[in-house]
């Protein structure tokens, strides 16, 4: 793969046909001054050595060279590494709230998707720092701890959603304590905390996060989401809105953008506090002062990607101006001899320029346009030169993992998949076969196959220890199928407790109609006759029917079990109903 780091100045190449014109203009002025000077039958026998050819040869030497400098200036870039990467920043952590009231559409489109768009732009501007995000609502999460892959990350902020945090509520104190105990410790780089929400603290202390984040010398940004007329929360289905959020008494909740709050930790943090609009970035501001803030030395291995290359057009464009040095304009045998060859030569460059177009473009060059296209988010145009590349070379390890990743970009999980395993078969050395595993590990991510992902990451860990990336996406992995079990578990409980009210409604069923056949038999038991002087027989008949009114042993039993069920079953809702260990007054 080819790039150039300055390819700005490959506009200088425009410079080398405008001085080929103006050769050639020169050339003929010359001669048109020489003709007004003696007449041209003359000119070759006053200049006998003369050569037009070799003038000619020097002048395209000086342009090659010329070309091959500005190729050399621009500084052409081939093949990739892995090496260990100096860079200085700070660690910041976003806290975004991502309660029920970030939907509001006070701010367009909303606060949670206004939120994301400034969070995104913030990464697009980083370079160097480390950075991590919380999402909080009733609970605080690490979204993804401190990495510098910016790509990844926003990756992850984009699929944030008020359903990321299943606590409702908004503690913000919480998200600012998750964020203080999940810096790292590796390293004493300036510490900072972008807390994004519309700062309606309904759970939870302030105090205490405050004063500790002021011991740490952690500075507290805030940016307000919302304004203070407030809105209405919208509730959606099926992409259509059905309603707004309601409280108990089923008035319609209006949320506010509550600034005291926020003003009060960026205040006491030495931070910055901002309301944001629809218009505006204003994450923007809290940037430019991060850039005044002291900065870490900071090192990781990365790939680089590129190995400069300039000293190849350097070295021949040298090579080139000596020759033109060297060479002289007057005529000589050998150019003679050449001269007579030219006809005979045309004829075999015709035919090697016809063969080189008819072979095509080489592996190299299929790579480097589906390289273009891919770097332009034109991932089927790139999967189609890769595939071209493969089909001329069917091992080209750089064109089989480049397909991979196109297929991945097309949400393609399951091909990609399948790619980055050939890729792993076919890896020379452990670090591409990490890197391999690391793909294939968010391929399956992606495709809903956790425990399989975790065992991709497993193997990129042990092929490469030192892979942070790898690192947070393996814990990443791990806590979603962590979610997934206690979602399968709270799902076989409800099940559960949903045979166990069917059986016990049954028994309540049967005990109903067994009552209901005892009522009707004592009344018709009552409505026969009975003959007056007969009372042996009349007290022998009622001690029958006592006995048929006395419930059966094994009724009692069943009826005495329903009653234990129906006490674990209360025991168990009651158990749910304490719910977290905060208490939540508003759920939005």
């Amino acid at each position: 793969m080819l790039r150039f780091a300055h390819p700005d100045y490959l506009w200088a190449l425009w410079a080398i046909p405008v001085l080929a014109v103006a050769f050639i203009l020169f050339h003929r002025r010359r001669i048109v001054l020489l003709g007004r000077f003696i007449d041209r039958s003359q000119i070759a026998g006053l200049v006998p050595d003369g050569s037009t050819a070799k003038r000619a040869l020097k002048q395209s030497l000086l342009l090659v060279a010329l070309a091959l400098l500005i190729l050399a200036a621009a500084n052409p870039q081939v093949g990739t590494r892995l090496e260990e990467v100096k860079r200085e920043g700070i660690d910041v952590f976003v806290a975004l709230d991502v309660s029920l009231s970030m939907k509001s559409e006070d701010i367009r489109p909303s606060r949670l998707d206004k939120a994301k768009r400034d969070v995104s732009a913030l990464l697009r501007k980083l370079e160097g720092d480390r950075v991590g995000l919380i999402v909080f609502a009733g609970e605080a999460f690490v979204q993804f701890p401190l990495t510098a892959d910016y790509s990844a990350a926003d990756l992850f902020i984009s699929a944030v959603d008020v359903e990321s945090v299943p606590t409702p509520g908004t503690m913000i104190g919480g998200a600012i304590e998750k964020a203080l105990d999940s810096f790292r410790t590796d390293l004493p780089t300036q510490k900072v905390i972008i807390v994004v929400s519309d700062g309606e603290n309904t759970e939870g202390d302030l105090a205490g996060p405050i004063g500790k984040a002021k011991e740490a010398g952690v500075r507290v940004y805030t940016v307000g989401m919302g304004t203070t007329e407030g809105g209405p929360i919208p509730i959606y289905q099926g992409g259509a809105r059905t309603d707004y959020k309601r409280d108990r008494a089923g008035s319609i909740v209006l949320t506010k953008l509550d600034e005291t709050a926020l003003q009060q930790i960026a205040l006491s943090t030495d931070g910055t506090y901002l309301r944001a609009t629809s218009g505006g970035n204003e994450i923007d501001e809290i940037f430019n002062e991060l850039a005044t803030l002291q900065k870490t030395e900071m090192g990781s291995l990365q790939v680089t990607g590129y190995e400069d290359q300039f000293h190849y057009p350097l070295a021949l464009a040298i090579l080139l101006l000596i020759l033109e040095v060297l060479l002289s304009e007057r005529r000589g045998r050998l150019m003679a001899r050449l001269m007579k060859l030219i006809p005979a030569t045309r004829m075999l460059i015709v035919t090697m320029a016809f063969t080189a177009a008819a072979t095509g473009q080489t592996v190299r060059s299929h790579v480097s346009d589906g390289n273009h296209h891919y770097e332009k988010n034109r991932f089927p145009d790139a999967e189609v030169e890769y595939k071209k590349a493969l089909e001329k070379d069917p091992v080209s390890r750089e064109a089989r993992f480049n397909v991979g990743n196109a297929y991945y970009k097309q949400d393609r999980f399951d091909e990609a998949g399948r790619t980055f395993n050939a890729s792993i078969a076919a890896a020379t050395s452990p670090t591409d076969q990490a890197t391999a595993y690391h793909n294939l590990g968010n391929s399956l991510f992606k495709g809903g196959k956790i425990k399989e992902s975790i065992e991709a990451y497993k193997q990129a860990l042990r092929l490469n220890p030192t892979d942070d990336d790898t690192r947070y996406n393996y814990q990443l992995a791990v806590d979603k199928l962590k979610d997934q079990e206690k979602q399968q578990q709270q799902k076989n409980d409800q099940q559960k407790d949903n045979k166990d009210q069917q059986k016990d409604q049954n028994q309540d069923q049967q005990q109903n109609q067994q009552q209901q056949d005892q009522k009707k038999d004592q009344q018709q038991q009552q409505q026969q006759p009975q003959p007056q002087d007969a009372k042996q027989d009349q007290t022998k008949q009622q001690q029958a029917q006592q006995q048929r009114n006395q419930m059966p042993k094994e009724q009692a039993e069943q009826i005495l079990q329903a009653l234990r069920n129906n006490e674990k079953e209360l025991q168990k809702k009651l158990r749910k109903r304490q719910g977290p260990r905060v208490k939540v007054e508003r759920d939005w």
